[in-house]
């Protein structure tokens, strides 16, 4: 895996890379004890994943939940399902804040994705409405942008800002913005990506929050806040997926990468 692609799953975090996996078991990385990406597997499967936590605490109270019988709850819809965690056993210093995982349950219909992201306790599932930009608002953040120059440092002339998605839980509470903006690509390294920026409105005021590394395919309450957590998956030689919050700029959250 090239290291724009390491760069955008995980460096961020700090934590393993998921360039060392192939052939191996997939890696999630996580900061939050509370989180966590797996695959859905069958009973007639085993696929574990690596789950590596910025904490040994936080890989042994999974590792003795899931010893304990006791469900994990996927993020969305709030279902059960049963769990296996050992600790990882690896030739590295770290190893002791990583656990091997197993989720069993019924895997999501035909067509979406076979892995998952996963809680110790019964997670929300706040609906989060998703429409194109106004073009008031295009108008409102372009005065806005062209304001604020040079900072924010955005490739403005890149913004896509007709393309924008708006999304909120309800007409009232502010409204994350996302903005398609510059693609890159590595041909030799198997990788495409179309950046996007994000913006929130609020009493009709903007803010900009950070850049997100893809498009988000999905967007979750983590947190119980107004602002929902996002998923992205880059094109890239293997997995490439991570999560982002954006409620004090856009931070890294956790990772599911590999071959």
């Amino acid at each position: 895996m090239k290291p724009l692609v390491r760069y955008a799953v995980c460096a961020a975090l700090c934590l393993a890379s998921a360039s060392s996996m192939a052939g191996g078991a997939m890696e999630s990385t996580s900061t939050r004890p509370d989180l966590f990406f797996a695959w859905f597997s069958s009973k007639d499967s085993d696929e574990p994943v690596v789950v590596n936590f910025a904490r040994q605490a936080d890989s042994r109270a999974l590792t003795a939940h899931c010893g304990s019988g006791l469900p994990v709850y996927s993020f969305g819809q709030n279902a059960r399902f049963t769990c296996e965690a050992r600790p990882h056993e690896a030739d590295s210093p770290e190893a002791w804040k990583a656990a091997e995982v197993i989720v069993r349950g019924a895997a999501p219909k035909s067509g979406a994705q076979r892995f998952g992201m996963f809680s110790l306790k019964p997670t929300r599932t706040t609906h989060w409405n998703t429409r194109a930009v106004t073009p008031e608002e295009q108008a409102a953040l372009k005065a806005w942008i062209d304001a604020n120059k040079p900072r924010p440092r955005l490739p403005a002339k890149q913004l896509k800002l007709a393309a924008a998605t708006a999304v909120s839980a309800s007409d009232e509470r502010p409204t994350t913005l996302v903005v398609p903006g510059n693609e890159v690509r590595d041909e030799p390294g198997q990788y495409y990506a179309q950046r996007h920026y994000v913006f929130v409105k609020e009493d009709g005021a903007y803010a900009y929050r950070g850049m997100l590394p893809a498009k988000p395919t999905g967007y979750f309450d983590i947190d119980g806040g107004d602002l929902p957590a996002i998923l992205v998956e880059e094109d890239c030689d293997g997995w490439c997926v991570s999560l982002w919050r954006i409620s004090k700029g856009v931070r890294s959250v956790a990772s599911f990468g590999g071959h």
